[in-house]
């Protein structure tokens, strides 16, 4: 079916009242022909400094929804919108809609325009802050303001939101101007002791040679300029339906949502979940963005609970709710196409909880999901939930993984790499892919460019049997990389450096690209191989130095952006003087995913160090999730634990810690002070805020790199004294003497290298049952015995423990 994008002659008379070429809605028809015909997306720019800008967008945007409008029966007969979209839909996104903005006398110039031409299309306003909003919607049409100030996660987050056969439109300063101008995502980049003036331009600059790089992205001004335009095309577009979908003749779950299906991927969906009707078992569904992951786990959840005989109840969960929202979206419509009435609780605009009759699907937190009694377990977005987590749900009898491998979403084959592998180990799963797109058609000029700008796609360099040998060798060599011209030059080296990020499941997002690029602080390193492969990607941000005006506001309750570490240690070691020192904060480090536990990890840390000194820094340190891997790999490259978060990650699920290493003599005695106290603390929070802290990972915290002992008084009475004897020697209980075990076993972990030896279980078991006050079956659990022999071991181990410290009391 053929369809003409020619604007009508109204439209044509209204463009020439307004100044507007010819030759710009020529570019414009062949554009939306291009997008129809291909069912893909594409992007006209529109540079200018005046409100023309957004008169201009205001025209072509309403011209295209005339079109649109026009033939929106056509595209529902291909299956290119759902039956139920009567309206054209437009998405309008800017940084700010409040009165006396400029952002909204944007909004307003163009909605002058628009609405002449395009009476009845639906218009979607929303500010880059609330672009959470619209995830998972689909719309037509974008307008899409970056005339001052946005981040690259808006520009992730909303882009992806258009359909194909549809326009963006794109508001935007003179690129020379753009190229060399401060943005609000800028400033906020700036932390003491810089200034904007340090803040660099390196993502925008990459962002703009991106625009002028990639088919199908067009760029006009706003003054009728094109200087840059599609190749001659015909002003008509030749409508193709989806490729058919192969339905199956007999069905478990009813025929009207396999009819909801678009592609044979979502189909196959479908079907494994059939086969969960009669047996339990385990679903891992993994997509590129856009494929219709989210919304095929709704359907089919939906089918499996009408399958059962008794109440369902579906837990879903995910890094944040804005994820489901696809999945809950598609849920509701499948009861709807069913007959029923689904009662809908929504949290900020976003549903959380969806019920119909027996049916009942609600959204926990991943760290609180699986506590709960459910019939189905869906995890989505998988790959951004700390692996940990995802084996808390591994025991489920019904349990999907559904994850995004690349994309805005996605923690990339993470995934895949850290948690299936382990997991093929512990249970048989059913296991999917799908690739059609549901949103556009293959190769979608806009999804390459996208996905390019950003980095989604990234992968780190392959290695070979020669690069092994390197790596057992060590012959690696520590790097600074010119981050100039790593962005200006598009070097393959950024996206292996990103790439491993990807893959060492960071949970990576576009703003965080634009970070390394811009912010002053933030800095590269990496390791490479001697033939120039990177194998161990770090990034530092740069801290302290701080104005003692600064601190002293710090001190009050100011938090500066940035200097993460000095506020924890102004705050809560009253280390006025640290935040004076200068230091290397680790943001990130990974090693290549094929090239783990080989040392890699700690011959950067080695190295880094080394430049440290030599630049006459003071401190290195990091934050991070406290996992024992970790918190072991940091203790034994020569960090001091000083601060654990009070509360747990809702996401992660981890308390994060924060450990640093001295370079200088100063440092060290800051830190050694903080590292002291921060053990002390830690024996009584493990009774208290941190009594669900695994004691495996607490055991690890005590660890200290100084090996001295923590000078800190403990005072037993006479009388205590000689109870610790009598229960000792199984005269008393050890529920009586608690009072007097406990300073003994704190005596312990405060001690410094000569204390008493005790095995792993032993310090666990100390941890768990004293520091914790856990029960005796609790104990008797963690370490796998019975209850009598948990109390026989806790009264050997402390009897070795006051036979050693004894004479140090009296």
């Amino acid at each position: 079916m053929t369809v003409k994008v020619r604007f009508e002659k109204d439209v044509r008379e209204y463009a020439k009242s307004e100044n507007v070429k010819d030759g710009i809605l020529k570019l414009t028809e062949t554009a939306l022909s291009q997008a129809l015909e291909k069912f893909h997306r594409r992007m006209i720019i529109i540079e200018g400094d005046t409100l023309k800008k957004a008169e201009l967008a205001g025209i072509l945007a309403g011209a295209s929804a005339k079109v649109l409008s026009s033939i929106i029966d056509e595209l529902k007969e291909k299956k290119l919108r759902d039956e139920s979209e009567d309206k054209i839909e437009l998405l309008y996104a800017t940084d700010a809609l409040g009165e006396e903005t400029f952002g909204r006398k944007r909004y307003e110039a163009f909605r002058k325009h628009f609405d002449l031409l395009a009476e009845g299309t639906e218009v979607k306003a929303v500010t880059f802050k609330h672009s959470r909003d619209i995830l998972g919607r689909t719309y037509d049409l974008l307008v899409l303001d970056l005339s001052y100030d946005f981040s690259p996660n808006d520009l992730g987050r909303i882009i992806e939101t258009v359909r194909g056969g549809g326009l963006i439109f794109v508001m935007t300063h003179p690129f020379e101007k753009w190229r060399n101008m401060w943005t609000g995502f800028h400033k906020s980049l700036v932390t003491p002791p810089y200034t904007i003036d340090d803040v660099k331009k390196r993502f925008n600059r990459r962002l703009i040679r991106k625009l002028t790089k990639y088919d199908g992205i067009y760029i006009i001004t706003e003054n009728g300029k094109i200087r840059k335009k599609p190749e001659k095309g015909k002003a008509q577009a030749k409508l193709k339906a989806r490729s058919k979908v192969e339905i199956p003749v007999e069905t478990v779950f009813p025929g009207e949502l396999y009819e909801l299906c678009l592609t044979n991927g979502q189909v196959e969906v479908l079907k494994a979940f059939e086969e969960l009707v009669e047996n339990e078992g385990m679903v891992v569904l993994t997509a590129d963005r856009g494929r219709g992951k989210s919304v095929s786990v709704g359907i089919a959840s939906i089918g499996l609970a009408l399958r059962m005989k008794k109440r369902f109840r579906i837990v879903v969960t995910a890094p944040e709710l804005e994820n489901v929202q696809s999945l809950f979206r598609f849920a509701k419509k499948s009861l709807e196409k069913l007959g029923f009435k689904p009662k809908v609780i929504e949290e900020h605009g976003m549903i959380r909880e969806l019920y119909a009759r027996k049916i009942g699907m609600r959204y926990y937190l991943p760290t609180e999901g699986y506590k709960k009694n459910a019939d189905l377990y869906v995890l989505d977005e998988a790959a951004g939930i700390h692996v940990p987590i995802l084996h808390k749900y591994l025991n489920k009898p019904r349990v999907v993984y559904s994850s995004t491998i690349h994309g805005y979403e996605g923690a990339g084959r993470g995934f895949s790499v850290k948690f299936l592998k382990k997991a093929r180990e512990k249970r048989e799963f059913r296991e999917l892919h799908m690739d059609e797109p549901i949103r556009y058609a293959d190769n979608d000029p806009i999804e390459k460019w996208l996905f390019d700008v950003l980095l989604l796609d990234a992968e780190p360099v392959e290695l070979t049997e020669n690069d092994y040998e390197l790596i057992k060798q060590k012959e690696v060599y520590f790097e600074e990389p010119d981050l100039d011209d790593w962005f200006e030059n598009d070097r393959e080296d950024l996206r292996n450096f990103v790439g491993i990020y990807v893959l060492a499941h960071y949970r990576n997002r576009p703003s965080d690209v634009a970070l390394l690029a811009d912010a002053p602080h933030h800095e590269a390193r990496v390791l490479r191989l001697k033939n120039g492969k990177i194998v161990t990607a770090v990034q530092i941000a740069k801290e302290g130095n701080i104005p003692k005006k600064v601190i002293d506001k710090m001190a009050k309750g100011y938090k500066p952006r940035g200097n993460i570490i000095p506020d924890m240690m102004v705050k809560h070691h009253m280390a006025k003087e640290f935040a004076k020192l200068k230091g290397y904060r680790i943001v990130r480090i990974a090693t290549h995913p094929d090239a783990m536990d080989l040392g890699l990890g700690s011959k950067a840390i080695e190295l880094l160090e080394k430049e440290a000194r030599e630049r006459g820094l003071d401190w290195i340190g990091s934050g991070f999730g406290a996992s024992e891997e970790l918190i072991r790999f940091w203790v034994r490259n020569g960090f001091a634990v000083v601060h654990l978060s009070p509360a747990r990650n809702p996401v992660s699920g981890e308390y994060t810690a924060i450990v640093l290493k001295p370079i200088s003599e100063k440092a060290r005695k800051i830190i050694k002070i903080a590292n002291d106290e921060f053990r002390i603390r830690l024996t009584e929070w493990l009774g208290d805020t941190h009594r669900d802290l695994e004691p495996e990972i607490a055991r690890w915290l005590f660890e200290t790199p100084f090996g001295e002992a923590v000078e800190y008084p403990t005072y037993l009475t006479e009388i205590q004294q000689k109870r610790l004897d009598a229960f000792t020697g199984k005269v008393l209980t050890y529920d009586t003497v608690v009072d007097a075990v406990k300073p003994i076993v704190k005596l312990y972990f405060l001690d410094g290298w000569m204390k008493p030896y005790l095995d792993e279980r032993q310090i666990r078991l100390l941890i768990y049952r004293v520091l914790q006050a856990h029960s005796w079956e609790e104990a008797a659990n963690l370490i796998s015995r019975t209850e009598t022999f948990t109390m026989i071991e806790v009264r050997d181990i402390i009897r070795g423990l006051w036979y050693y410290y004894k004479r140090i009391l009296k």
